[in-house]
């Protein structure tokens, strides 16, 4: 394909209706009126049979899109949706269906023939060129019920038939990750660079008498007097830094080359603000429920201060600190985006940052408990010290950054204790509140969250699982509405995918070997296939009984 037809693919696929999925909406199910009924007769008597009879015999699936009247409106949604927001326990019934598209090619384990056959037909349409429509409804519903009945929605994502797919559609599209990530990684290194041509101070020592010379232009005196064997470059570092001066942004500077810089740091910072937009418009929801979009914000806005103030930046005033204040938030928080960042790559040795990011998740909720803690010894060591000259505790604010320190182990008690000389009485109070910080804080505190961390590693695991699943599954959803019909086609996941079951096994193995980080899908598909194998064995009896009475009967009648 050459370039001006993909060119002329895309400006056709951009004028079709926006995301999500609203055109694969508009041609629901004609007569949808059975499926309808059978899943409010489902809940008054339990019974979950018609629903699936529906789909097994109609010719559709999860996929298929329904339309009805609610309260007076039209509303069109899949069926998957329909199930998951309108039937009682749905999930089972979603995670049946799923189940009744996984299937043994042989009863034999240890034959070479042996393999599970995983059919996506089930939650694909064939006359659609985007696939993750289900996998979008799944992970929408998961972030609208929210964190109490997100468990049902999180199983669903990995059963196998969803995991599964979601891997194989990641294969055929995580270009787009890594191209994020290269333009992530490139602006952050001209953002350091922007930090480092401002905030860099010179080698070369500089005494308040230069500097009172440079900050009164006294240009002769000061060639004569000193430096006299620097060289003209540490001259001019020295008198920058002691005018505390900074041109504006992009603006052209003889001494130096570093408007290219500047550029590349403008141009990146446009590019990822593009992408960052585009991600909030087609997630909606999902987008704002991840942590890791706010700090990409911040980072973001950090930046555009820098470069829109950065003519200011350097200045001895109150304004100025404060946008050194926000430039150095944001720095910080641009290195803590890219150990995340790296977690993002699925399945390539991101475990580590996967599990970084939630525990920190998991950690919020308990700081709020630290923070009363902290707050309540801050104020008390602040009373205590009243009168001496501990300027350590002289305001509630540095006297909680101390407390907090002191929690963590930095106690500095010689210097606590001398700072209260002859008063005993105060010293007797400060060490009993000193006592109690390294009982409740230190020692419980602290390991209460070193135990959070690592009690239950099983479900820290599971948990890197499940979001390494849902870094794929946006990216995909992601370029599904990004690229035009022509090139998603040639991107399709086949209908049919076999899996290797075999520990080991010879060439002319008909299955796909699963990588080792999918073990999750491994384990639960040979659970899968012994369930299937008991459930066979169980009715071989009853056919063979009821084999039997019928042979005695037609003897009877003979």
């Amino acid at each position: 394909m050459s370039f001006k037809q993909v060119w002329l693919c895309m400006q056709k696929s951009y004028h079709e209706t926006d995301y999500p999925y609203k055109s694969e909406l508009q041609e629901p199910l004609k007569t949808p009126e059975d499926i309808i009924e059978a899943v409010e007769q489902s809940k008054q008597t339990g019974d979950h049979t018609e629903i699936h009879n529906i789909l097994e015999n109609r010719n559709i699936n999860l996929r298929t899109a329904i339309e009805e009247e609610i309260e007076g409106e039209s509303k069109k949604r899949t069926i998957l949706r329909k199930i998951l927001e309108d039937a009682v326990n749905g999930d089972k019934i979603v995670k049946k269906e799923l189940d009744n598209h996984i299937s043994e090619l042989d009863d034999k384990k240890d034959s070479i023939n042996y393999a599970v056959n995983i059919d996506f037909e089930g939650i694909l349409c064939e006359d659609s060129s985007k696939q993750t429509m289900v996998v979008y409804d799944l992970l929408d519903l998961r972030v609208e019920k929210g964190s109490d009945t997100m468990q049902p929605f999180t199983s669903l994502i990995k059963h196998p038939v969803i995991a599964l797919f979601i891997a194989l559609k990641w294969k055929k599209t995580q270009w787009y990750f890594y191209a994020h990530s290269l333009i992530f990684i490139s602006f952050l290194l001209f953002y350091s660079a922007f930090i480092i041509y401002l905030f860099n101070r010179p080698e070369v020592h500089c005494s308040k008498l230069e500097k009172f010379l440079s900050q009164n232009n006294s240009a002769a005196i000061k060639n004569t007097l000193f430096f006299p064997e620097g060289t003209i470059k540490e001259r001019n570092d020295c008198e920058r830094y002691a005018e505390r001066i900074s041109k504006k942004f992009l603006t052209f500077d003889s001494d130096s080359n570093f408007i290219i810089c500047e550029g590349f740091f403008m141009i990146f910072f446009v590019f990822l603000s593009a992408m960052e937009i585009y991600q909030a418009i087609k997630l909606k929801r999902q987008y704002f429920k991840e942590l890791e979009n706010y700090i990409e914000w911040i980072v973001l806005i950090s930046a555009l201060v820098a470069m829109v103030f950065k003519e200011i930046i350097l200045q001895d005033n109150w304004e100025a600190a404060v946008i050194r204040g926000i430039a150095a938030l944001g720095i910080c928080a641009a290195w803590l985006e890219l150990i995340f960042l790296v977690g993002r790559y699925p399945f390539r040795g991101g475990d580590f940052s996967i599990m970084f990011y939630n525990i920190i998740k998991k950690l919020v909720r308990y700081v709020i408990a630290m923070f009363l803690m902290i707050i309540g010894f801050a104020f008390a060591f602040m009373v205590v010290n009243y009168g001496h000259d501990q300027e350590s505790f002289e305001n509630p604010i540095k006297s909680s950054i101390m407390t907090l320190t002191m929690a963590l182990g930095e106690f500095n008690f010689d210097d606590f204790y001398n700072t209260f000389k002859e008063d005993s009485t105060s010293r007797g109070f400060a060490m009993l509140l000193l006592v109690l910080l390294i009982l409740f804080g230190t020692i419980t505190m602290v390991n209460l969250f070193i135990a959070v961390i690592i009690s239950d590693i099983t479900q820290l695991r599971e948990d890197v699982y499940t979001q390494n699943l849902i870094n794929m599954a946006q990216c995909s959803i992601l370029v599904e509405e990004l690229l035009p019909q022509c090139i998603l086609n040639k991107m399709r996941v086949e209908d049919k995918t076999i899996v290797c079951m075999h520990n080991l096994c010879p060439k002319g193995c008909k299955g796909t070997k699963l990588p080792p980080n999918m073990k999750p899908v491994f384990e639960q598909l040979e659970k899968m296939v012994e369930e299937m194998d008991k459930i066979k064995a169980n009715k071989q009896p009853i056919l063979t009984i009821q084999t039997q009475k019928a042979n005695i009967k037609s003897g009877r009648i003979l």
